[in-house]
This record gives structure tokens, C-alpha cells and sequence, in this order.
């Protein structure tokens, strides 16, 4: 257990200094295979344990589609005790079954595709590869770090583990709300920086601003969980603008105003596709029978609203006009939030933004016509 623990920080150490060695270290790109083979021993090494704890190997069936275990671990507690190490390593063995499939397939696709963009000198899609695969390999290793503490103690406290970590969801939810607060504000103060009526020292005084948004963005914790090539890209901005002006640096702000908005592409990552379109439907069904029955059923209908607005939160970033509503509706007093009326129209409102489009007409022969 020492050995797998040991080697489990090992490799999430390893992958989290993946980012350093490409992009910190000169001509870190031009040494791609170089890295990935130093950073992806460590991971090697704790498979190979793996290997020697798993009785056998998993089926496809073992598995959801992020290459992890279907099922919760049914240990706990009190239960873990009571069992003897011998019942423990049983339990261990049959998780680590599973564990040792998903992450040897997702290896096994990640060096295909990397040997693929090689070969092709696609160099941009090829660290594109390490950081796709980092993501998907530091997960899996948390889980086995997670599944043999469940199982000799009954429970796991990973922030403990390593302080710090969140889980892909949580890192693009973190990431997409930390952008869009960072893009309102820049958007705002840089409108003032490029209107030409705008007195010099209020459109200094809005640059400087901008700059300190920025700086403050990329010094949070949010900002380590970018992607590589866009933590890059924060960096070459801060350098263009934090010893700039207003005057000098006029295009540079309103570049980077532009390239906040064009980020917007972290909503459409598949972790976060597959979460926002499972909660807009659970929204908007609570809020279809809610508006419905408003009149009827006043007290349980702003109830369900309430609710729905609490889940509604969970989108944050996703949408300004989804975000303007969920503030309009934070701004309610506990009075205001038992009057149907305006409870109803903004429960409307929500809905729809949050409704799922129409299904695409289809032509005879099954092809969509758009």
C-alpha cells in the first residue's frame, strides 16, 4: 500500500510539472517525446504495481466514459474495521481490477495519438495530447490513491492527499466562472480605454485597472488550471501590458479584451457539456411544471423556482444573460421571493434560456438538413 501510495504522488508530482518543462524550460516544445517520456516513467511505474495488485483484467462494462469506475466503492467506516487485512486486499484488488483497465486504455490512446501527431510534425496538437492526457491520468491516479484509502480505511479525505486538487469537472466550473468574471470586467474598462472622448487620465486610470484584473487572475489558483497553451498566452499578454499605457498599449487591451471573449471555448469542453446540458434539463423540467401550476399551487411553484435558480448557479459563466438573472434573482428579498407573479415571470425567463432546442428536422433519407 506504501508502495502504491508513493508511486501514485510520484507521478501526480511528475504531471504537474509537465507544464514547466515545456513551456518554463528553453525549447521545451522541441524536446515533446523527451518530456513525455521522462513524465509518463512515473506513471509507467505505478502501473506496473497496479499490475501486481489486480487479479485480472476489467471489461469495457467496468467502466463509465471517463475511463473510471462505474460504481461507488462500498466500503465504509465502521464496516473496514471490522475486516481483516486479508478481506481488505481482496476488496483493494477487485477495484484496482477496474482502475488498471481505464488508465492503461486511456496510455494506450493517448501514445497513439501523440505518436500520430509527430510523425505529422503537428507539434500544436501534440501538446495539445500531454495536456488532454495529463488531465485524464492525474484523475485516475487520485483514484487509486482514493480507492486504497477507502478500502483500508473506509474513507478518503483527497485534499489531504494533495492539497489542491480538483477533479476535471470541478477545474473547468472553476475556470469557466473565473473567465467570465475576469471578461465582464475587462470589457467595461476597456470600453473607456478605446473611446477616443474619454479624458487621458480616467483612460490610464482604466488601463492601470485592467492590468491589475489581469495580474490578479493569473496569480489565483484558478489560473493553474488553464490549459498550458493558455496559461502562455496570459503570459505574453501580462508582459505586453503590465509595462505599458493607455496610449501605447491601446490595441494590446483591446486584443486582449478580444481574446477573453474568444475563450468562451472552455464551455464547450465535453466534461462540461455533458454537465450543463444534464442540469438545464433538470431545470427546465422543474420549471416547466412549476410555471405551469403557479396559480394553482403558488407556494410550491416559488419553492421549485428557488430551486431551480439555486441550480441555475451552477451554469455560472455559461451565459451573461443566464448570469444577469441569477444575480437579478440573488437581489430578491425572502418577501419578494413568495410573490408568484414576479417569481413566475423570472422562472419564465429562465426557462427560456435554459430550455433545450428543438431537435433538428431531419430530410428523408435521415440526414440533417442543417
Amino acid at each position: 500500500m506504501q508502495k502504491l501510495l508513493q508511486h501514485g504522488e510520484e507521478a501526480v508530482r511528475a504531471l504537474g510539472e509537465l507544464d514547466s518543462a515545456l513551456y518554463l524550460r528553453e525549447d521545451g516544445e522541441e524536446q515533446l517525446q523527451i518530456v513525455s517520456d521522462a513524465v509518463l516513467s512515473h506513471f509507467r511505474r505505478l502501473m506496473e504495481y497496479l499490475a501486481m495488485v489486480a487479479p485480472g483484467g476489467a471489461s469495457d462494462s467496468d467502466l463509465d466514459l471517463e475511463g473510471r469506475p462505474s460504481g461507488p466503492i462500498t466500503l465504509r467506516g465502521a464496516k473496514v474495521r471490522q475486516q481483516s487485512d486479508d478481506e481488505r486486499w481482496a476488496a483493494l484488488s477487485a477495484e484496482m481490477s477496474t482502475l488498471q483497465y481505464g488508465l492503461g486504455s486511456e496510455l494506450k490512446e493517448f501514445e497513439r495519438r501523440f505518436a500520430h501527431a509527430l510523425k505529422n510534425d503537428n507539434r500544436e496538437q501534440a501538446v495539445r495530447d500531454l495536456n488532454d492526457a495529463t488531465t485524464g491520468l492525474m484523475d485516475g491516479v487520485f483514484a487509486v490513491m482514493t480507492t486504497v484509502y477507502e478500502c483500508f480505511l473506509g474513507f478518503a479525505e483527497p485534499e489531504k492527499m494533495v492539497p489542491g486538487h480538483r477533479d476535471s469537472l470541478g477545474k473547468a466550473l472553476a475556470v469557466r466562472r473565473a473567465i467570465a468574471e475576469l471578461r465582464r470586467g475587462v470589457r467595461g474598462l476597456n470600453k473607456r480605454v478605446q473611446d477616443k472622448a474619454t479624458p487621458p487620465e480616467v483612460a490610464e486610470t482604466n488601463y492601470r485597472r485592467l492590468v491589475d484584473a489581469m495580474v490578479r487572475f493569473i496569480e489565483g489558483d484558478t489560473f493553474q488550471y488553464l490549459r498550458s497553451d493558455t496559461r502562455r498566452d496570459f503570459w505574453q499578454f501580462r508582459e505586453t501590458l503590465e509595462h505599458g499605457n493607455a496610449v501605447q498599449q491601446r490595441l494590446d487591451a483591446e486584443g486582449f479584451d478580444k481574446y477573453l471573449d474568444s475563450l468562451s471555448f472552455v464551455s464547450q469542453r465535453g466534461v462540461l457539456i455533458k454537465h450543463d446540458g444534464d442540469l438545464k434539463g433538470k431545470i427546465s423540467g422543474d420549471l416547466e411544471r412549476a410555471v405551469k401550476f403557479a396559480k394553482l399551487l403558488p407556494e410550491v411553484s416559488c419553492e421549485v423556482i428557488e430551486q431551480a435558480f439555486q441550480k441555475a448557479e451552477r451554469l455560472s459563466g455559461l451565459s451573461d444573460e443566464i448570469d444577469a438573472l441569477v444575480l437579478q434573482w440573488s437581489s430578491l428579498t425572502p418577501e419578494d421571493r413568495t410573490d408568484v407573479d414576479a417569481v413566475s415571470s423570472l422562472g419564465r425567463e429562465l426557462l427560456e434560456l435554459v430550455r433545450p432546442p428543438p431537435a433538428p428536422s431531419m430530410t428523408a433519407g435521415g440526414e440533417d438538413i442543417f
